[in-house]
């Protein structure tokens, strides 16, 4: 098992690098250490970097977002691509893929919004308040319907503590975090109504959980779109995903490069990035920062042990993912230098 340093470890390998944002480029308060030092020596070593992030977040706000930061197309990449970009174009094209899966023109879907829906604005789905007339319902992002909910402070029933791997087995009309709050059950109860009603649940944020920092600049795990889709899964709803680790965001993202690149996803999710990569046919970089950061914390087991851990047993549990599948092609410490 080699372990590279950083991306320039093997830069001369690529000429394109699909890299994720969170865990990688950002760790959910700021930007890492050198990361736009970085970005802008791999620009100047002549390689293209397009961000392929799981926001659902049109392409356009996103950026904006980062330029708040100091990240600026042109400079520190070439391409921003998102999961909302992709639902959009895919909701606003002549695409069948929604047809097909709903067995109707899209011109013709009503969806009901479970939080914020601007990136349906100009596409071709109606909006309606009636669950008695959706064809699907729309997961917006999960704080901004019943607040944030950490991962690390969820317990179950008799206190104990819930490891990020078991949230999606668990009653979540059972969990409740020390102050009390019960995020889990409103979420719970929203997702029944849904299936009650023989619902879609239309996801564009495969992730399961995102680092994201509180009022005390404290960074932790908490809910994302990806969790609530898997529950209604093991409720029996029926999900429509978009974005990674599903090949169409890669296929997308394709179409920015040239025929012969050799191509790289840089992430730091097993079952998004680096799954995705290997369903895309192209190669993967895991960084040990973000998400597979969170599970390889405990330095008193040997880190080779740690990683298959993180790669068959928890991946199986956060999200089916078998073993095999989820393997990358490089490991590095971190993305920056």
């Amino acid at each position: 098992m080699i372990i590279e340093k950083n991306i320039l470890s093997i830069v001369e390998q690529y000429d394109t690098f699909f890299i994720d944002v969170y865990g990688v480029l950002y760790n959910g308060l700021s930007l890492y250490d050198n990361t736009l030092e970085t970005m802008e020596e791999l620009r100047k070593l002549g390689k293209k970097i397009i961000i392929l992030s799981n926001t659902t977040q049109v392409s356009e706000d996103a950026k904006r977002g980062y330029e708040q930061r100091g990240m600026y197309e042109g400079t520190h990449y070439d391409k921003f691509l998102t999961s909302g970009e992709y639902l959009h174009y895919i909701f606003s094209s002549k695409s069948q893929e929604i047809s097909k899966n709903l067995g109707k023109k899209i011109s013709s879907v009503k969806c009901l919004f479970m939080g914020n829906a601007s990136i349906f604005a100009d596409s071709q789905i109606t909006k309606t308040d009636s669950f008695d007339c959706a064809d699907m319902m729309y997961v917006g992002v999960p704080r901004t319907l019943y607040g944030r909910v950490r991962i690390d402070d969820l317990l179950d029933e008799n206190d104990n503590p819930i490891k990020i791997e078991d949230v999606v087995h668990q009653d979540w009309h059972k969990l409740h975090d020390p102050l009390g709050r019960k995020g889990p059950m409103e979420f719970a109860a929203a997702l029944e109504k849904c299936l009650e009603k023989n619902k879609i649940l239309l996801v564009a944020n495969p992730d399961m959980f995102t680092h994201e920092s509180d009022s005390n600049q404290k960074i932790a795990p908490v809910f994302a779109q990806g969790i609530l889709g898997k529950y209604y899964e093991k409720l029996g709803g029926k999900v429509l995903y978009f974005g990674k680790p599903y090949k169409g965001i890669f296929e997308f993202a394709k179409q920015f490069t040239k025929p012969n690149d050799k191509i790289v996803m840089v992430g730091d999710t097993p079952w998004t990035d680096i799954l995705g990569a290997n369903n895309a046919g192209i190669d993967s970089a895991m960084v040990m920062t973000g998400v597979s950061g969170e599970f390889l914390k405990d330095e008193k087991t040997p880190l080779e042990q740690r990683l298959d851990k993180l790669h068959g047993e928890i991946s199986y549990r956060v999200s089916g993912v078998q073993e095999g599948s989820n393997r990358p092609t490089h490991l590095l410490e971190r993305f920056a230098k």
